[in-house]
């Protein structure tokens, strides 16, 4: 099912009469919530931030809005709220991370399906969210907030954990935790993730966790603004390297035994979070000790390209249309019937710094179950070795009918990489 055949299935059914949404902080959105809910013959505004409000991150030159016809910019709740009702506002959604506290305001002022604003710090924060998970009796990493690195240092001699992460408190800044397991590592990554933290969010404030062991999940979820009922739309295993860098990520069945762990888990946690609307993305760690363990989780529906390319291939939709979908029809987009398609991203991992071969890159891109590529470097281009998800040389998408023609040329991936990949010549 395409996405606009998902779509025309939604627009064939019964549905509310056609109306106005407005997205709040869509910074980085490249407007993509405004097209999913175009499709179903509905308008949107943007409502922004004013300019000297938003953190150093989103204050650029270029539109960052990605072309929204409409833009309500916000300067109080109370006048915000006046010129939405002015437009006859349907629904308010978070289109970002920025927009989930004022959006929660916006929706109960105007008396519309929403979360309650008394309790946006548990869909923002990771501190707030791993105390409120604990308080209930849910696993959690134990941590602490604070924007003091001799605090932190001093919490971390007396927890005495193996290892800890050091992450920006807000749950929406895209810049990865440092792993540290000393104190000079802690001190080193202290300045880089207070800085990232200011840039994105404009809060310098910290956490500290003890690092959670296992695999990690990530779980895109929607829910119902009429009952509170959640849906899980993708769920993702994750890869890792020893030294913590991406390397693949699979698209699980949901309904297996280790997905309904997962979700059995995770239904509770949301509940805790206060998600009684829209969409959510949660990322799990399994443990053997402890079970399922909420590292974090942020309220609003964003994905990755390759995530997007990879869902459209295993279901015909993706996390923005799932959830649009449930907040205009009170449920996700319905999953095609049929043959299950397997579906994985691959990370390239450069060892050291290099250019792509083109010979060996073509025989990469050509195999059989490759779908497509994102973010791939161009032959030629000279490359870094790869520390993290931003300084890999892209990825690879993988998709099939049988998992184990997926298994075979995710190793022949591996083995083109180990066979010269990165010895190429500058262009």
């Amino acid at each position: 099912m395409s996405l606009a055949s998902a779509d025309a299935a939604l627009s064939a059914r019964s549905l509310p009469p056609l109306g106005l949404v407005a997205l709040v902080a869509p910074y980085g959105d490249d407007g993509h919530h405004a097209q999913r809910y175009a499709r179903l013959g509905w308008e949107s505004v943007a409502v922004t931030l004013p300019h000297a409000a938003l953190p150093a991150a989103y204050r650029v030159a270029a539109d960052p809005l990605g072309g929204h016809a409409k833009v309500l910019v916000h300067r109080s709740v109370r006048r915000t709220v006046k010129k939405l009702r002015a437009r006859g506002v349907h629904s308010v959604v978070a289109a970002g991370g920025l927009g989930v506290d004022l959006a929660d305001r916006l929706t109960r002022v105007l008396e519309l399906p929403g979360n309650e604003p008394a309790t946006s710090a548990l869909r923002t924060d990771r501190a707030v969210q791993a105390a409120a998970l604990a308080a209930m009796g849910l696993a959690a990493p134990r941590g602490l907030r604070t924007s003091s690195l001799a605090t932190a240092l001093r919490w971390a001699e007396h927890a005495g954990f193996p290892a800890y992460v050091v992450t920006a408190a807000d749950s929406a800044t895209p810049f990865p935790g440092a792993v540290c397991t000393r104190a000079h590592e802690i001190r080193a990554a202290w300045r880089r993730q207070r800085s990232a933290a200011v840039h994105h969010s404009g809060s310098g404030d910290l956490v500290i966790q003890e690092r959670i062991s296992g695999q990690q999940f990530v779980v895109h979820t929607v829910t119902n603004p009429d009952t509170g009922e959640h849906t899980v739309t993708a769920l993702w295993a994750e890869l890792r390297t020893r030294d913590g860098i991406h390397g693949r990520s699979d698209l699980l069945e949901k309904n297996s035994v280790l997905g309904r762990a997962l979700t059995s888990y995770l239904w509770r946690a949301l509940t805790v979070l206060g998600v009684e609307s829209g969409a959510a993305r949660c990322r799990i760690a399994f443990t053997q000790q402890r079970g399922p363990v909420l590292m974090t989780a942020r309220a609003y529906a964003r994905t990755t390209p390759a995530e997007d390319m990879c869902e459209r291939q295993a279901a015909g939709t993706d996390h923005v249309q799932a959830a649009v979908h449930a907040r205009i029809a009170g449920r996700p987009v319905p999953s095609p019937a049929g043959q299950r398609r397997y579906v994985a991203r691959v990370s390239l991992i450069a060892p050291h710094t290099g250019v792509l071969d083109r010979r060996l890159l073509r025989t990469l891109t050509t195999l059989p179950t490759v779908a497509g590529t994102v973010g791939l470097a161009a032959v030629g281009t000279p490359l870094v070795r790869t520390v993290d998800r931003a300084t890999s040389p892209g990825e690879i998408i993988l998709a099939a009918s049988a998992r184990q023609t997926i298994e075979e040329d995710y190793r022949v991936i591996r083995l083109i990489e180990n066979s010269g990949l990165y010895e190429g010549t500058v262009s």
